[in-house]
């Protein structure tokens, strides 16, 4: 009965609730905007980094375990990952593994006989990387073939920054000269098959990609860097890191296995960033929604007080008065909220139909499409957090309810 009388109260003035419900739909739209926005990013992220080449977990000697960096910091050093092909059959007897695949970081000098620059070099298993979803950026020219027994050429491809100091295009020939296991110089004359982008102009002038094969002729090794994990489920990752943990817990050579995020540091830092930002706009939105319907249930009762001094005059409690508030509070939160979740649901729809594109981020290279994701516990949340502050900006009025004297409540003009 209280909540249908609530109800009525509110459509007694309608042009006042209705502005109510605008404000409650409007905070509902701005933070199931900037949610979409933000999950979206942290997602889109993610799986740049894990399907960029990073991979959900990286087995290496434990050496490396202290600082679980990534590539560039041992490009420098010989490749120390023995019996790399036991342990890889270790991983991918785990029925949640797609597929392990070698990696070997090395450094040196590539010239086209002309032209000489240093380059950070990555060695992979294109066989493996296509089936663990790792995808190379080609801006020209083909991806390295999955096979070794294709061409007896050693292959490569260069980032678009490096083959534009070399001056070098798909089919032309250059010598990439680095230092072996022993120490001494070696140099291999690799046909160019394509350029790539990695996304980061700074990397793509001085990153080129081969196989590991021809980088092993090159070093002058059997060893590989490590071995890069793809697991199928992404919820998966810390559950496998500690069970191959345990399973090379005994070899005689320690091994680590380290996960993604603590390999690119740089993403717990931005969604650190963006979850501040996101939390600074959540209280912007909450304190104004709060402001303003706790204004509009404070006029309510001014207009209002003497029929509250009348109920309570007939025996009304305080106590249903409040109650009768708080369900008024609780309609507007409703309304708004069903209101500002389809709205807002039509903009999201709109928007990522459109496919905006937003100019790169500093130091990348590809422009970013703007898109939103949302899930149906957004709706949720952002439901229970709008009623939240509803019944937060009741209680002003509420108080002003018990502060009534019935006699000083008639007499009100």
């Amino acid at each position: 009965m209280l909540a249908l009388i609530a109800l009525r109260n509110l459509a007694r003035n309608r042009r006042r609730t209705l502005l109510s419900v605008l404000i409650v739909s409007v905070g509902t739209v701005a933070i199931l905007l900037t949610t979409g926005f933000i999950r979206y990013s942290f997602d889109g992220l993610r799986d740049a980094v894990i399907h960029g080449g990073l991979g959900h977990l990286e087995v290496t000697a434990a050496p490396d375990k202290a600082t679980g960096i990534a590539a560039p910091d041992r490009s420098s050093s010989p490749p120390i990952l023995n019996d790399w092909q036991d342990a890889r059959a270790t991983i991918e007897s785990r029925p949640d593994v797609l597929a392990a695949g070698a990696v070997i970081e090395f450094s040196g000098v590539a010239t086209n006989g002309e032209r000489s620059t240093s380059f950070v070099g990555l060695a992979v298993e294109p066989d493996r990387e296509r089936r663990m979803g790792m995808t190379t950026k080609l801006r020209r020219g083909t991806d390295l073939p999955t096979d070794d027994s294709v061409s007896r050429e050693d292959r490569v491809l260069l980032g678009v920054g490096l083959a534009r100091a070399l001056s070098a295009e798909p089919g032309d020939t250059i010598a990439v000269m680095t230092v072996t296991s022993d120490g001494s110089l070696n140099a291999v004359d690799m046909l160019v098959d394509g350029v790539f982008t990695t996304g980061f102009q700074e990397l793509d002038g001085h990153i080129l990609k081969t196989r590991v094969g021809t980088a092993q002729r090159l070093i002058g090794t059997d060893r590989v860097t490590s071995l890069i994990v793809s697991l199928a489920s992404d919820d998966a990752t810390i559950r496998a890191q500690k069970d191959l943990g345990r399973a090379f817990a005994t070899r005689s050579e320690p091994i680590s296995v380290v996960t993604w995020e603590t390999r690119a540091p740089f993403y717990g830092q931005v969604r650190g960033l963006y979850s501040g930002i996101f939390a600074f706009l959540g209280v912007i939105v909450a304190v104004l929604v709060a402001l303003s319907t706790s204004n509009t249930m404070i006029m309510s009762v001014l207009e209002r007080v003497r029929e509250f001094g009348t109920l309570l005059a007939v025996g009304t409690s305080r106590t249903q008065l409040a109650r009768l508030l708080i369900l008024e509070a609780l309609w507007l939160a409703l309304f708004g909220g069903i209101t500002g979740s389809a709205v807002g649901m039509a903009l999201v729809t709109l928007i990522n139909f459109l496919k905006v594109e937003m100019p790169p981020p500093p130091s990348a290279v590809d422009p970013m499409v703007l898109a939103l994701a949302v899930t149906p516990s957004d709706f949720l949340w952002i439901s229970v957090f709008m009623t939240t502050i509803l019944l937060v900006a009741a209680f002003p009025p509420i108080l002003r309810v018990f502060r009534l004297h019935i006699v000083d409540a008639l007499g009100h003009v």
